[in-house]
């Protein structure tokens, strides 16, 4: 067994590892991020990660410091040469879903809608960050933005794998708390309110709110076609966080705006 330990991590980098006699067991980042890794028949590496990206490995290089741990009989190489972004395989409309092995997928297809939609979730979350004046919010945005990596795990990799799991009801019960928390310091909600109000950022999460609506939406959608009830019973679960969470990131619009000391804008009937 050999343990690797990178001291940054790229999600979609490519890695080139040369082994002369053994395959890789398991590779462990910071953050207590693990990946997977075996050697094919060809001598390439296959990569499942927990973010739900599956990489095919040919000739690509990685030039994160590496600290390597192994016995005698294997060599390793590394090299300094940057990583490409680019593989060239999803060049006819076609993407290899996490544990599917050597099929392709259309890109067409549903599911790459639904994880497009969380992928586009969490950039909207990065826009927030990036004019978020309240300190004490980022930890809690960018701990969102992890478990909606878990979620586009669990639903590429489609219960090929135990490892891609999201069952926990606990965050949906830490949302509804953040929920009332806020609401307890806002004014009484009694007429429909348009996104907006001055707050860059309040619009800003308005808009993630509106994404956020959307990916539950298209996860939905999805999930009707799953078969077995363990599928159907984690896909409940992910459908009811996304629904807290954009009940969630309205409320958080509603409370910046408050805490900046803007007004928001009430809907008018027209007359």
């Amino acid at each position: 067994m050999f343990r690797l330990s990178f001291t940054h991590f790229i999600a979609t980098s490519r890695i080139v590892i040369n082994s002369s006699t053994r395959s890789f067991q398991r590779l462990s980042f910071p953050l207590n991020k693990n990946i997977i890794l075996s050697t094919t028949s060809t001598g390439n590496i296959n990569i499942d990660d927990l973010y739900g990206f599956k990489n095919f490995i040919q000739k690509r290089q990685l030039t994160n410091t590496i600290n390597v741990e192994h016995d005698k009989n294997a060599t390793i190489h590394k090299s300094s040469q940057l990583p490409k972004v680019y593989t060239r395989t999803g060049d006819r409309g076609t993407s290899a879903l996490l544990g599917s092995g050597s099929n392709r997928v259309s890109k067409d297809s549903l599911i790459f809608d639904v994880l497009g939609t969380i992928d586009e979730l969490s950039a909207t979350l990065g826009i927030v960050l990036s004019t978020c004046s309240f300190p004490e919010l980022t930890k809690e945005l960018e701990n969102i933005q992890c478990r909606l990596f878990e979620i586009g795990s669990c639903v590429a990799a489609n219960n090929r794998s135990s490892r891609f799991t999201f069952n926990d009801s606990i965050l949906i019960n830490n949302l509804e708390e953040q929920i009332d928390k806020m609401t307890n310091e806002l004014p009484a909600l009694r007429h429909f309110i348009l996104p907006g109000g001055g707050s860059q950022t309040g619009s800003n999460l308005h808009f993630s709110r509106a994404v956020c609506r959307r990916c539950e939406r298209l996860l939905t959608k999805w999930s009707n076609n799953q078969n077995t009830e363990e599928e159907e019973q984690q896909d409940t679960i992910m459908g009811i966080y996304l629904n807290r969470l954009s009940d969630y990131l309205f409320t958080l619009a509603r409370y910046i705006t408050f805490k900046e000391g803007h007004k928001e804008i009430i809907y008018q009937k027209n007359k």
